[in-house]
């Protein structure tokens, strides 16, 4: 089972005000939307990470890029090489009442093969619980996320997660936690922990690191014909992304990237990944 992204749980309840939440929820005023030079809090500096914030009610988004591995593992004949090619796009909207919907296809995706059937689809829906209409100081979002690792032959699964995001102009930080459930094969489930700290030299250029880990739960046959299986498949249980991080925005446009290490369809050793999207806001 390969779940995304998502052992790190925060929770928060707090009751925002009516003004503040009214001010989210209103259709954004078309000459002022693309005012803020982050890029507004519902854009994170990193893909790895789900924002808490909602994009403003009726304002769509739309991101495309691609991410690369290369293994590096000592059993790997084809080792220093760009040998896993995933591309992908997202849609997102913003809808009243702090929610939005999504759906695409994943980066980092569950899948260890390079075939581009692996690629996984996903359907998401995220709702805004805490914070301020203006982006800044602490925020909190969840969100339920269906997927499908592979179009054919995959595993269907379902992920709830938390996200907590704390945003001042000149830094930011955010932390999430996801259980996955698979519902294909329901023993298998999972854990997943995020993080990322950015720092903003100028308002538009966010520079920082993100990680993310994941773990299974339950219990593993560890027979040696079942390990022997699993790491033929790339399958551990625990895997790791993490990496330095950078984004830019003009206006409604950002480009962003990530460049770090993986063990992600790994028996052993770590891999090169990297990543490159662009989004455009509505």
């Amino acid at each position: 089972m390969r779940l995304i992204p998502l052992a790190l749980v925060s929770a928060c309840i707090v009751v925002a005000s009516p003004s503040r939440a009214s001010a989210q929820d209103a259709a954004p005023d078309r000459s002022g939307r693309f005012a803020d030079p982050t890029g507004g809090a519902y854009t994170s500096p990193t893909s790895l990470f789900t924002p808490a914030a909602a994009l403003p009610s009726l304002m769509p988004r739309l991101t495309v890029g691609a991410d690369f591995q290369s293994y590096v593992a000592p059993t790997t004949p084809a080792a220093n090489q760009i040998d896993n090619v995933r591309p992908f796009v997202n849609a997102e909207l913003g809808l009243p009442a702090r929610f939005t919907i999504a759906a695409g296809t994943q980066w980092f995706g569950g899948d260890r093969s390079n075939a581009a059937d692996r690629i996984t689809p996903f359907a998401q829906v995220r709702w805004q619980f805490l914070g301020a209409a203006n982006g800044l100081g602490l925020l909190g979002g969840a969100s339920l996320t269906y997927k499908r690792v592979g179009y054919h032959g995959g595993e269907n699964e379902v992920e709830a997660s938390v996200s907590m995001q704390y945003r001042q102009a000149r830094y930011e930080l955010g932390l999430q936690g996801t259980f996955g459930q698979s519902i294909t094969n329901g023993d298998e489930r999972d854990i997943e922990g995020r993080v990322y700290a950015a720092l903003r030299p100028v308002p538009a250029l966010a520079l920082g690191v993100s990680a993310q880990l994941r773990g299974d739960l339950g219990e593993e046959d560890e027979s040696p014909a079942a390990v022997a299986s699993r790491c033929a498949a790339g399958r551990s249980e625990v895997d790791f992304i993490g990496g330095a991080v950078g984004s830019f925005t003009i206006d409604r446009w950002q480009v962003g990237a990530l460049v770090g290490a993986t063990t992600l369809g790994l028996c052993d050793g770590a891999a090169f990944i990297g990543q490159v999207q662009g989004q455009v806001r509505f």
